[in-house]
């Protein structure tokens, strides 16, 4: 892979700091940027990128998806989740062939890449979850060039879109076949759908598993008001604390949504190291509340991003996500929970700064754009954050290797997915 150095570039570095550095050169070789810093000069052989008219910044990582639900957007548009659920898989989302589980994929990757993000947490749901089928979920997103994470999902107990569920000893086994040989391509993690849907052995034998076996573990939690009120019944007033007795708390752990969570479960999150996932715009579809994000940060909760499925957004545009994350506390939250755009870019691309060694995952926007028509530098980050669009971005690079270039998806597959 050939050196790639863009000249010139206005650069947001991200990790925190969202101050702009006009005039900045960037150079990327094989996976890295090796250097940063105004007048650099090309290795030889390297392709030279003029980015004197593009705004530079890490790129977003969508840290929550299900890609079975690229096929069923628009389901029950007036619906809270327990009917959305019964909606939106009702027509076989759950049982997708072969064809159907790799368009899913793909549809997702094609979206999330014009979206800007490289990186993508896929809560992969088929029930009865099956090997193959994660495979071959699993061999669909290795080939999208993007980073991705799956996180197989799994249950044992009936939910409002599936009465029936697998019985615990054959979700175990299922899991522990994954567990011991991971698919290719991807980083493997276990993925109980939810602590309400998953018994307690279930929940146990998974993070048994995942520590075993070093995989992540990803599952919803507190989504809705009645999923609070379902696990205060079963676990008490102290849910995350007795989820933690089961193995499900630490930094290799993710809550999705943790909509209805208290100052007191936040705070064990904190202490724990547990990653909360907010997912604004399903959050907001389904009617499920205002996440606690400020409260979150303010206790020292790690926090990312997520689209969440397409079912229940019905796109899978991370600037979408990280709009609506920055406005959807002024609908109801108190002014001091309101979060700023730069808070929002930081979970959005999970903490990453720009710099030397750093990872080549980069997104491009055009400074050409009506977002930034007239901007100040001090106004370029909550410009990109409020008034930039998919279509102002140019370039998308993951690990040194461009995904979008000049508005277009690179891959023949997704481009002509996407349209």
């Amino acid at each position: 892979m050939r050196p790639l150095l863009l000249s010139a570039a206005t650069l947001l570095p991200g990790g925190g700091d969202w101050l702009p550095r006009p005039g900045v050169d960037v150079l990327v070789v094989e996976d890295k940027i090796a250097a940063l810093g105004p007048g650099l000069a090309a290795p030889e052989g390297a392709e030279l990128l003029d980015a004197s008219r593009l705004l530079l910044m890490p790129a977003f990582v969508n840290a929550h998806t299900h890609s079975p639900e690229a096929l069923a957007r628009g389901r029950a548009p007036m619906a809270r989740l327990d009917d959305w659920l019964r909606a939106a898989y009702a027509e076989g989302q759950d049982a997708l062939d072969a064809a159907a589980i790799t368009r899913a994929v793909r549809l997702t990757a094609a979206e999330n890449i014009l979206g800007g993000a490289v990186a993508v947490t896929d809560h992969f749901r088929q029930l009865p979850l099956s090997v193959p089928a994660v495979h071959l979920a699993a061999a669909a997103w290795a080939e999208t060039g993007l980073r991705v994470r799956l996180a197989a999902m799994l249950r044992d107990l009936p939910s409002p879109s599936a009465e029936a569920a697998p019985a615990t000893e054959e979700a175990l086994a299922v899991a522990a076949t994954l567990a011991r040989d991971p698919p290719r391509g991807v980083v493997f993690g276990l993925g109980p759908s939810a602590p309400q849907r998953c018994s307690d052995a279930l929940l146990a034998g998974l993070a048994r598993l995942a520590r075993e076996h070093g995989h992540f573990l990803h599952l919803h939690l507190c989504e809705t008001a009645l999923d609070r009120q379902r696990c205060l019944a079963r676990f008490g007033p102290d849910l995350v604390a007795q989820l933690a007795a089961l193995g499900l708390a630490g930094p290799d752990v993710e809550f999705a949504h943790g909509v209805h969570l208290t100052d007191q479960d936040l705070d064990q999150l904190a202490r724990a190291g547990t990653l909360m996932v907010h997912n604004p715009v399903a959050n907001l579809r389904l009617g499920s509340g205002i996440a606690p994000v400020a409260r979150a940060l303010a206790r020292g909760v790690r926090l990312a991003v997520g689209t969440d499925g397409a079912g229940s957004n019905d796109t899978q545009d991370m600037l979408e996500a990280a709009k609506l994350a920055c406005l959807l506390p002024r609908a109801g939250r108190p002014d001091e929970e309101w979060l700023s755009p730069e808070a929002v870019l930081s979970m959005a691309t999970g903490g990453a700064h720009l710099r030397p060694g750093a990872a080549a995952d980069l997104i491009a926007f055009s400074l050409d754009a009506p977002a930034f028509a007239q901007a100040r530098p001090e106004e370029l980050a909550a410009r990109l954050l409020l008034a930039a669009r998919p279509r102002d971005l140019r370039h998308v690079i993951a690990g040194g290797v461009f995904l979008l270039r000049e508005g277009r998806l690179i891959s023949p597959t997704l481009a002509a997915l996407a349209g």
